[in-house]
């Protein structure tokens, strides 16, 4: 038998007796709960006279659906209280029978008890006793008890325990009851025939199964029956079920966006390849689907789809969409099953799915039959004597047994001034269904009369919601603005006047809300699509009440959201982006913009940044993109900047300097010095990536300058910082250290963490590049545990990958392969791909040095491919220069000499001096193996002058040592003695592996003297 979803809760109070007049007073705050019948509160004082007192608690305790401790020193030091009433009330949570709600009454030494891990009352866990007014304190006290019992209503409503989630983590049944959108077995009527049919069609070879109807019609509920039937009769129920729903209003068709949001529901976050290319993120879906079988509902496709309910749908939007779901039918193999629901089917998915009928099913859902209507109107509490089922039959025939419409039609009926008379219902709107009974018959077509159909539909459910109530009305059409599932007290708050609870209670029972799947305790209310669209078109009808609902919904957005404790980061922002979707409705552009440059309490830092920081690019690009052209205040530069920075992060830095030249244009027109500044950084970093150097410094100049003219700290921190690493990039590493000791005091004297952090960083790969290792690792030591601090993943990354380098060059592999995995992980966690690629390549060195060539080889190629995706020509230079050593390892040296020529084009093209010598250098090693003494001596000779112009003292070492086998090998033995001195002392001053090597060639070139 499924819980009475209607019943009040049980709920148990523990306390000690010395705490009597506290535990009076929560009673008292507890009335209203008690008068709305959502609870009943049991305490010991309710024990009647005779009774065994002892007895009649442990029996209140066991059946209990909540338990409220009221904790004060009296209660910890009471071995009653403690240790059988709390322990027993901690180990029913646990096993899921009961949900106990921690009430910090008095201030006292709880934390460590065993009730310490649940979420305690009241706020902050700040004693009730400490509180300016107790009042108050015991108000937020019973606000979290309200959403406990609610959120146990709507599971109980749902067919659930009192606390299921909690009991799957301790003892999850086997198989998982998931937990459903929309499917109640105590109120789910019919469709036997469909649920057995789909269910076997499942159990086959069925890949996709789509459930078309129009709104209403129940295509959601049965594909979750369908779930639970496999559950209930198969063994087909070890995969797991997820669903995803297109309903989200923050969704846009194009696969960029519900695609990412499709991967996020199934537990992967989009890769920086993904965001630049929807291609990789389709790839990407594809895997994840194959690699992690699974049922994937997903709802409401046909908001993917071109047209409207009047006029109809036709393809998708996106492409990709259908390429997906091809791909999905035509794999050699996949586990994993789609259901889709949706209002239609688009011909290109037809056509698709027609060349595969093995792996195909669509069921066209229509209304109930006559048995089930009556089934429905009798479960939903309306008379079954033969004159009200003659009535409700020709009702039910009239709206062709359309569930959702019958279920809101029920509620009017039960109510006054009806109350369940049947009759009197059916008369008093016998106009209206005579009016409307004739319009099917004069319909020319099918299509015509489907309109026709949808349009009576669309005018029951508004006539419905025009007969609620005023507070009721208001209350539905007004949360109609929200765009996703919120929580009960944004509804509540949407009702200006009157009583919320009670207007709520109307909505509820009229099936005009549902409960929508959360997690934790947090219960999230949603209208059906169809009742949401009628009511949102109610409200737009007044466009004062309108504006001021989406006004009302952004405040509390801004004011009450609060994430999930788990919640991905994204999530963690979505307060503010919503409010910003509410303002750029109502054409509030100011009020836009302060969002969009609002700091967040979480971070300090602006919501833009973050975003960029986050990596959440395309985001980003969406709402600086809805905003930019509304605005002409400077943050219209910083949108433009914005845009810009996420576009040079995704690879595409032509377009970035596309964004930044008209922001530099916007700021001089403005006359804003401190955001021309700013962009001509920006632009000197995107040529400094485009191998530009000259060009890059040239800009940084101009970025110092007004920032010292101005007096802008950071931003002459910043340019000082872009100064010195566009000139390491030249080789020039003791004026790069300049710039960067002037950044890093800058940094620390404006208590800029994130700036000190990069400071030390740049300092460390300046030192590692003259041959200073311990002094190097100290600085990226103290960078990583800055970036851990402040929670600067990509840093922490940089950090990781940096000081690997430098176990690397001191022969400790091992070391530096597991720093190198630590920072792949966190590039491909946050999608950096630049920094993916960057790892895979220092990965591929390291197990070179092991003689693991084979795997080297192919960290390369990984490494190239990513290089070349995003446009890293400098990257793409090293991966090159990787793969031709690995090759000269390997012996294939034709083929070494080739990789070695490309990547010297490359380093010569984009003035990258470092990359040349190696390049040089590594040709040169090559060529001596080919016997190619002329052409070896050249290189190795260039390469030792750029080396030591650039202060690269470790490879300068490197070009000595193959200077000297040069020599060797033309019989000029004291010439090579004297390279090989040179290189033996270079490398013991730095203590790299390459010492021992020039110690055995001094040692052969000694034995050759002596012979």
């Amino acid at each position: 038998m499924p819980p009475d979803a209607s019943a009040p809760l049980t709920l148990f109070v523990s306390y000690s007796h010395r705490d009597e007049a506290l535990k009076d007073e929560l009673i008292v705050h507890l009335a209203n709960l008690k008068r709305q019948g959502k609870i009943a509160a049991w305490q010991d004082r309710d024990i009647e006279a005779g009774t065994e007192w002892d007895a009649e608690i442990k029996q209140q305790l066991e059946s209990a659906e909540i338990i409220l401790l009221l904790i004060t020193p009296r209660f910890l030091a009471s071995d009653y209280c403690y240790d059988l009433e709390m322990q027993r009330a901690v180990q029913r949570h646990n096993e899921g029978t009961a949900r106990v709600i921690p009430i910090i009454l008095k201030p006292c030494d709880w934390q460590g008890s065993p009730f310490s891990k649940l979420q305690v009352l009241p706020k902050d866990a700040k004693a009730v006793t400490q509180w300016p007014d107790q009042d108050e304190a015991f108000l937020n006290v019973v606000q979290g008890i309200r959403r406990a019992v609610e959120s146990l209503h709507a599971k109980k409503h749902l067919g659930a325990t009192p606390d299921s989630a909690n009991a799957a983590d301790v003892a999850p049944p086997q198989p998982l009851t998931p937990q459903f959108s929309t499917y109640n077995p105590a109120t789910f009527t019919g469709r036997e025939a469909e649920t057995a049919d789909l269910t076997q069609v499942l159990v086959g070879s069925c890949r996709i199964l789509a459930i078309v109807g129009m709104t209403g019609i129940g295509k959601t509920a049965l594909a979750e029956r369908v779930i639970a039937s496999l559950i209930e009769t198969t063994d087909a129920a070890t995969l797991p079920y997820i669903r995803f729903s297109l309903d989200d209003r923050s969704l846009t068709p194009d696969f960029s966006s519900s695609g990412a949001a499709l991967l996020r529901t199934l537990g992967e976050e989009p890769t920086l390849a993904d965001q630049q290319d929807p291609a990789n993120l389709l790839a990407h879906l594809f895997r994840r689907l194959q690699s992690h079988p699974c049922r994937l509902q997903i709802d409401s496709l046909e908001r993917l789809l071109r047209g409207n309910e009047q006029e109809g749908w036709s393809e998708f939007c996106d492409p990709l969409w259908l390429d997906l779901l091809h791909q999905f039918l035509a794999a050699a193999d996949t586990r994993s099953q789609l259901l889709l629901t949706s209002q239609d089917i688009p011909a290109d998915l037809d056509t698709v799915a027609s060349r595969y009928p093995q792996f195909w099913h669509c069921e066209a859902l229509q209304g109930l039959s006559a048995a089930e209507q009556l089934e429905l109107f009798a479960k939903l509490g309306l008379p079954q004597d033969a004159a009200a089922q003659e009535t409700l039959r020709q009702i039910g025939q009239f709206y062709d047994g359309h569930p959702l419409v019958l279920q809101v039609m029920a509620e009017e009926m039960r109510q006054p001034p009806f109350s369940e008379n049947v009759a009197r219902y059916w008369q008093h709107y016998a106009a209206e269904f005579a009016a409307s009974s004739t319009a099917p018959a004069a319909a020319g077509n099918k299509l015509d009369r489907s309109r026709l159909f949808r349009r009576r539909v669309r005018q029951r459910v508004e006539q419905s919601i025009q007969r609620l109530p005023d507070p009721a009305r208001q209350m539905l059409c007004a949360s109609a603005v929200f765009r996703r599932p919120v929580p009960t007290e944004f509804w509540h708050a949407m009702l200006p006047d009157g009583d919320p609870y009670a207007a709520f209670d109307t909505l509820q029972d009229g099936h005009l809300v549902e409960y929508a799947p959360s997690e934790g305790d947090t219960l999230l209310i949603r209208q059906h699509n169809l009742i949401r669209a009628v009511a949102y078109a109610l409200l737009k009808a007044d466009p004062a009440t309108w504006e001021a609902a989406e006004r009302k919904a952004a405040d509390l957005w801004l004011t009450n959201y609060e994430p999930a404790p788990n919640a991905e980061r994204l999530e963690t922002v979505r307060g503010y982006l919503e409010a910003f979707d509410h303002y750029c409705e109502v054409s509030d552009w100011e009020q836009a913009s302060e969002i969009y440059t609002c700091q967040l309490v979480s971070t300090n830092q602006a919501l833009h940044w973050q975003l960029l920081m986050w990596g959440y690019y395309k985001e980003l690009i969406e709402v600086s993109r809805r905003l930019v052209n509304r605005i002409a205040s400077q943050t219209k530069r910083l949108c433009l900047n914005r845009i810009g920075n996420s576009y040079s992060n995704l690879g595409n830095v032509e377009r970035a300097i596309d964004y930044y030249q008209q922001a530099l244009q916007f700021a001089r027109e403005t006359g804003d010095r401190q955001g021309e500044g700013r962009v001509l950084g920006d632009l000197g970093n995107a040529y400094d990536n485009l191998g530009e150097y000259e060009q890059a410094i040239d800009f940084h100049q101009q970025y110092l300058t007004i920032a010292r003219e101005i007096g802008d700290r950071r931003s002459e921190g910043n340019a000082l910082g872009d100064l010195g690493n566009a000139y390491s990039h030249l080789g020039q590493h003791e004026r790069a250290i300049d710039f960067y000791q002037q950044s890093l005091s800058i940094a620390r004297e404006i208590s800029n963490r994130h700036g000190e952090g990069v400071a030390l960083g740049n300092l460390g790969v300046a030192h590692r590049n003259l041959g200073q290792y311990e002094r190097a690792s100290n600085f990226h030591q103290q960078y990583l545990s800055i970036a851990r601090e402040i929670g600067d993943r990509r840093g922490e990354g940089i950090a990781l990958c940096h000081l690997g380098i430098a176990h690397h060059i001191l022969g400790q592999y091992e070391q530096a392969i597991d720093l190198y995995q630590q920072y792949l992980s966190i590039a491909r966690e946050i999608g950096d791909r630049q920094g993916e690629g960057s790892a895979l390549g220092c990965l591929g060195i390291a197990h070179k040095s092991l003689g693991q060539y084979e795997r080297a080889i192919d960290l390369y190629q990984q490494y190239l491919s990513i290089a070349r995706e995003i446009g890293d020509r400098q990257g793409e230079g090293n991966a090159l220069g990787n793969l031709g050593n690995a090759y000269d390892s390997l012996g294939q040296y034709e083929r070494a000499i080739d990789f070695h020529q490309q990547s010297l084009s490359i380093a010569q093209e984009i003035g990258d001096r470092r990359g040349e010598g190696a390049a040089l250098v590594n040709m040169g090693e090559t060529q001596l193996k080919l016997e190619q003494y002329a052409e070896s001596l050249t290189n190795n000779q260039a390469a030792l002058e750029i080396f030591r112009e650039i202060g690269d003292r470790a490879n300068e070492a490197e070009a000595l040592k193959n200077l000297a086998e040069v020599h060797q090998a033309l019989g000029e033995g004291a010439v090579a003695r004297h390279y090989g001195e040179q290189a033996l002392a270079l490398a013991t001053e730095l203590g790299i592996p390459l010492q021992a090597e020039c110690e055995a060639l001094l040692s052969e070139l000694e034995k050759g003297d002596s012979e």
